[in-house]
């Protein structure tokens, strides 16, 4: 009788299709957790811009770009994340010393300055006054400003849509 010192062709056939379809299902599993994290993480950075900008209106009595009517994607970077400096006396904190950053940012989401960028690299977008989205569901801005981070993977993304 001959003793087998190795596996089959077939054994060897089986084993690889099933290590291929769990490749294929960890691989497919991978591309939606990494999904709903850029989804979540660009959800932050709305929440953290929309605090920076109440923290701006505290400061100085109006959102950033008003009283003008604003929509671009520069004013956030320059109202919430670079210093303001003060001339002193009663308008400002004092010669020589600055306001801010009201939001501070990891470095990519502003190394292409003066934009923000959201997290599949697309500048977030800003405008005063903002919109009425209650019709679909969110927040009426008209008061107020809209960050909109949307995307064709998170449409709607902005600040109208977050949980208050």
């Amino acid at each position: 009788m001959r003793r087998s010192r190795g596996f089959t062709l077939i054994e060897l056939v089986v084993t690889v299709g099933i290590l291929g379809i769990l490749f294929g299902a960890l691989v497919i599993s991978s591309i939606g957790i990494t999904r709903r994290a850029r989804i979540e993480s660009s959800r932050a950075l709305v929440r953290a811009l929309d605090t920076g900008c109440e923290a701006y209106a505290v400061k100085f009595g109006r959102y950033p770009g008003a009283p003008a009517t604003t929509a671009d994607t520069t004013t956030l970077h320059q109202a919430l994340c670079v210093p303001l400096n003060a001339t002193g006396g009663n308008a400002g904190p004092g010669p020589g010393k600055t306001w801010g950053p009201f939001c501070e940012l990891p470095g990519w989401r502003t190394r292409n300055a003066p934009q923000i960028h959201d997290d599949w690299g697309w500048p977030v977008r800003y405008s005063f006054p903002g919109l009425d989205h209650s019709g679909t569901g969110g927040l009426d801005n008209r008061r107020r400003f809209d960050i909109d981070a949307s995307s064709v993977d998170a449409p709607g993304l902005g600040n109208w849509s977050l949980d208050r």
